[in-house]
Parts: C-alpha cells; sequence; structure tokens
C-alpha cells in the first residue's frame, strides 16, 4: 500500500508497484483482471502489464486498490535470437509494426506521448537442457529511450540454473537464486549516465509459467510469488486519488524521470529508504538535479543494517555498515545509492536508488 516517507526536508508518497508483466494475451497464465486482482491482494499500489507485440487499448483502470496500467514489450520476431526488447509505456496505439527497427519503435512511442525503456539490457547464455536464448540488448546506437530495466528478476533466474539438479533446487528455493543486477548492467548504466539522465527500474517479468522437469511439475516463479519480490517503488509529490487519468499521470511521470528506486523486499520491506543530496539552499533525491553551491552534502537512510555503497560517476566514493551513509564533497556529478544485506546465506542486493544529478 502507499506509505509516506520524510527524504530530506521534504515527505513523499511511496508508489510500490510491479512492473513488466505478461498475461495469457502473450505467454502469461493469467489475464489482466486476474493479475490485477492478485496484486490488489498482495497490497501492490501498481502494475504494468507489458505483452510480447500486443497492446489491448482500453485495459487501465483502478482494480480494487491497485492501479492496473497496460504498455508493451516489442521485439523483432524474425531476429535470431530476437533481441533488443523494448519496454513501452504510456501509449495508446500498438507500436509492434516497427519492431524490425528499434529506433522506429522509440520515435513511435514518442510521438503519441510515451516513453521506453530497455528491457533486461544483459542476459547470461543458458544451459544447453534450457529452451531459453540470450535476449540481450544489441541495439547501443539507439536514442532517446528514457530508461533501462536494470534488474530483470527472471533474466537472472534463467541464467542461474546450470544444471537439472539447481534448476529443481532454485524451483523449491528460488531466493537461492537471486543475488542483484548484473555487473555488466550496472557499468553500462554508469557508463550511459555520463552523457545524459536515464532512468532505472525493477522488473520482475512475470509469466506464471508452469514448467516440467521429468516427473515435476511446478508453476516456477508464480505472479503472488514475484508480487513479494523485486518491485519498483515510486516517489510523488500528490497521493493516488482514484481518478484514473490523474493517477496514471503521477506513476509514469515518476517512472520516466526515475523518481524512485527498486527493491528486492524478499531481502527486507523497502519503506523508510531514502536517499537525498543538499547544496546551497537546494535539495534533491532520487531523478532530480541539484545545482552545485559550494559544500555538497549526500546522505542516506535505510529501515534496517544494511551495507550501503556511494557511487558517483561510476566509481565507489563512500560506504557504510549500519542505517545511513553520508558524504560531504564538492564535486559535481552522478551519484546513486546501492544496499545490501545478508539474506538467505550470503550477501544480496536489496535497494538500488535511480541518480541524483549534481552539475
Amino acid at each position: 500500500m502507499a506509505y509516506r516517507v520524510r527524504i530530506g526536508q521534504r515527505t513523499f508518497f511511496g508508489l510500490r508497484g510491479n512492473v513488466h508483466l505478461h498475461t495469457s494475451l502473450s505467454d502469461g497464465t493469467l489475464d489482466h483482471e486476474a493479475l490485477a486482482h492478485l496484486a490488489a491482494e498482495e497490497g501492490l499500489d501498481f502494475i504494468i502489464i507489458t505483452d510480447h507485440n500486443v497492446y489491448p487499448p482500453g485495459r487501465d483502470a483502478w482494480i480494487g486498490k491497485t492501479l492496473l496500467l497496460v504498455g508493451e514489450e516489442v521485439h523483432d520476431t524474425s531476429r535470431e535470437p530476437q533481441s533488443s526488447h523494448l519496454l513501452c509505456f504510456d501509449i495508446q496505439t500498438d507500436v509492434a509494426a516497427h519492431a524490425a527497427d528499434p529506433q522506429a519503435v522509440i520515435d513511435a512511442v514518442r510521438d503519441q506521448g510515451g516513453f521506453t525503456f530497455l528491457a533486461h539490457p544483459y542476459e547470461r547464455d543458458t544451459a544447453a537442457f534450457l529452451p531459453e536464448p540470450n535476449i540481450s540488448w544489441r541495439d547501443w546506437g539507439v536514442e532517446g529511450y528514457a530508461g533501462l530495466e536494470l534488474w530483470n528478476y527472471m533474466s537472472e533466474f534463467k541464467g542461474a540454473l546450470r544444471s537439472k539438479a539447481q534448476a529443481v533446487l532454485f524451483a523449491l528455493a528460488p531466493a537461492l537464486a537471486i543475488s542483484g543486477p548484473y555487473p555488466e548492467t550496472r557499468q553500462k548504466w554508469d557508463e550511459l549516465l555520463g552523457s545524459r539522465p536515464v532512468a532505472a527500474l525493477g522488473g520482475s517479468d512475470a509469466h506464471g509459467t508452469i514448467y516440467h522437469l521429468g516427473p515435476f511439475s511446478r508453476a516456477v516463479q508464480p505472479y503472488d510469488y514475484l508480487f513479494r519480490c523485486l518491485n519498483t517503488h515510486l516517489l510523488t509529490e500528490e497521493p493516488l486519488t482514484g481518478d484514473l487519468e490523474h493517477d496514471k499521470r503521477l506513476v509514469y511521470q515518476a517512472l520516466e524521470a526515475g523518481h524512485g528506486f527498486l527493491g528486492y523486499e524478499q531481502v527486507g520491506s523497502c519503506p523508510g529508504f531514502g536517499f537525498w543530496a543538499h547544496s546551497g539552499r537546494s535539495e534533491a533525491t532520487m531523478g532530480e538535479s541539484l545545482s552545485l553551491r559550494g559544500r555538497l552534502e549526500v546522505r542516506a537512510t535505510v529501515p534496517r543494517r544494511a551495507r550501503l555503497r556511494l557511487v558517483r560517476d561510476g566509481q565507489v566514493v563512500a560506504q557504510n555498515q549500519g542505517h545511513q551513509l553520508a558524504l560531504v564533497s564538492w564535486q559535481p556529478g552522478v551519484y546513486r545509492l546501492e544496499v545490501y544485506r545478508q539474506h538467505a546465506g550470503r550477501e544480496r542486493g536489496w535497494i538500488f536508488s535511480n541518480p541524483i544529478y549534481v552539475r
């Protein structure tokens, strides 16, 4: 459910949502309304469904206390492998006709007032027994996208399955397989941030698929479980009101700008996390810019004890073990925060903030 959080001198409404979901309209197992009802039961404020190469208009709605939004995941089905998937948000018409040219998809979405994120930018080759190709992003020359999917839960999960025995183990105990965004994705994000703002989200990539391995059949990573795993938290200055158009605009504006963070909630509850910077008389938080006026203070707080890493322009500039971190600096740059906690036997990624741009 929506929560209020104090970050620096301001109070925000925190919206907890699950992004990048598939329904029976493409390769998922439940329909839109059923997914929204499940999300409402799990206390999510919003979900964004992005079926493969199909966009059903008119499905945005409030279902119980959860806002259901519908976008599209577009890729070229004639490509081998079918790489470079684009998450398309805030669209009014299907853009899959442009799938053969990722730049054309980005432009078509922008022409109708929407925005795009690069889906699962880096994947890893899977074991031979899995019919899952590596569908990393391969068209890095494109321009005009708003952000990237920093952490794709299902990409990491399938990449962790190196043997059939391991597949059975992780199907029964999925938390053992999940550790955080791939280092190569974080490195690429920092590289992109060197030239312009690029927002990040966490995607569940949920399908609800039932897998069969010998005598075993199991819905590995069912929707309701994934709703308790990797979620995207957005910060807004206004609450959701129940008015569809108003609330849709709040969610999409925050997502596009990177006003928020992603959190792996098996490691711990995320409300209470804050990350902000202060210089002169101005203050900024995630997704915002700050003009450097001499001394800069960068601060972070977490609701549970953890290891905090402050990254500036791709380099770790401060670390701390505990509930908070503070840095005093006189340097501009792109600042972001990573948080790790012990869970299921070893350290796992917990929270990854969007950047603060200090100029």
